[in-house]
């Protein structure tokens, strides 16, 4: 999939060494503030790629069209393994305050409403987190309730599908 500045492929084995270095070994990204080690970054990317190959989506690489950068991954994915389908995005501190977040959460909503009929996506967000706010309100979604979600007290966000306003 495409948007005015990414190319959204699933995600590879081959994209450990850029997500490594970029987003999982940096505190400032990762959910949790800690850094990864190698190891914990493939585990992390197997998982992903397995996620495809059990719910056929997942999350994808986002990389810039116009310089073939990898900026991190964003797509949905299960929430905790559960029922419900959540958007996330994962950008390494190159790309910040540029919008592609916004434009992965756009094009994974899209996705989830339009190709998989999903009726509700959510997101999860820890509070202070103001950028993945903004990047939520502009993608559409809205603040529903808190929960406490990947051991950590979280707002949840939620998005529905936009009514058809067909004849008028």
């Amino acid at each position: 999939m495409t948007t005015d500045r990414l190319l959204l492929r699933p995600l590879t084995e081959a994209d450990l060494p850029e997500l490594h270095r970029g987003v999982w070994s940096d505190p400032a990204v990762t959910w949790d503030g800690v850094a990864r080690t190698p190891d914990q970054s493939r585990d992390r990317l197997r998982d992903a790629v397995e996620h495809w190959h059990r719910h056929g989506f997942g999350m994808w690489a986002a990389v810039r069209r116009d310089t073939g950068e990898l900026c991190g991954f964003g797509g949905l994915q299960r929430l905790e393994g559960g029922d419900e389908v959540e958007v996330g995005y994962y950008l390494s501190r190159s790309c910040w305050g540029s919008g592609l977040g916004t434009e992965i959460a756009r094009e994974a909503l899209r996705h989830g409403f339009e190709d998989l009929h999903l009726d509700r996506v959510v997101a999860v967000v820890r509070p202070g987190n103001d950028a993945s706010r903004r990047v939520l309100a502009k993608a559409g979604m809205r603040f529903d309730h808190q929960a406490r979600h990947y051991d950590a007290d979280v707002e949840v966000w939620v998005a529905r599908p936009q009514p058809c306003n067909e004849g008028r």
